[in-house]
């Protein structure tokens, strides 16, 4: 099946526009062959609610939220819902697309914390998993001259963001500076729609 997913771009847009009153051209796209979707959103923004009204072809759906900081996020999930039927999760295909409005980024579980600290004393590779589209790849490499380790810290697939730095002083230390960095990029990797 076909998935048409809202890009990054989109969201900043949807974000700025939830606030307005105006009609607006957007356009969905599958992720490997960027095959294109329109769809005109027309949006009436009230003081304490808005109303969305997605056409798409001949289809008209209307949407009523309460205006929050998420409405843009909810909006989203609405319009790919359209596009692509509803959400199943018994669907194991539908469970790597998390919707917009529940997903966290940069979620660090204390496991994960763990793993990292064993990975500081031994060295070696591990992939994190904190909520985005690709996981979070660090390498450690223990230096033999002296206590420490050379970390490299990577996000992305296309153009990633990526952290190289080296480190010395206790595992404890260690691991204090490789999480610090851990939670950097997370951050910067976080797309500006749901850093707010």
């Amino acid at each position: 099946m076909i998935k048409y997913k809202i890009d990054n771009r989109t969201l900043q847009l949807l974000n700025a526009q939830v606030n307005l009153t105006e009609t607006f051209n957007h356009v969905l796209r599958t992720a490997p062959k960027r095959e294109c979707l329109a769809f005109r959103l027309k949006v009436e923004r009230g003081t304490t609610e808005s109303t969305f009204v997605v056409a798409l072809g001949s289809e008209r759906h209307t949407l009523t939220l309460t205006n929050d900081k998420k409405t843009h996020l909810k909006l989203a999930d609405f319009i790919e819902e359209i596009a692509n039927g509803p959400f199943d999760a018994s669907n194991t295909s539908d469970l790597v697309h998390r919707p917009h409005a529940t997903r966290e980024y940069g979620r660090f579980e204390v496991s994960d914390q763990q793993r990292v600290f064993e990975l500081v004393h031994t060295g070696g590779v591990l992939s994190l998993d904190m909520g985005f589209d690709y996981p979070l790849q660090v390498a450690l490499h223990r230096t033999h001259s002296r206590p420490g380790v050379t970390t490299i810290l990577s996000i992305g697939n296309k153009s990633p963001h990526t952290r190289c730095f080296t480190a010395y002083g206790t595992d404890i230390e260690i691991y204090g500076k490789v999480i610090e960095s851990i939670n950097h990029l997370a951050a910067a990797a976080t797309p500006a729609a749901h850093a707010a």
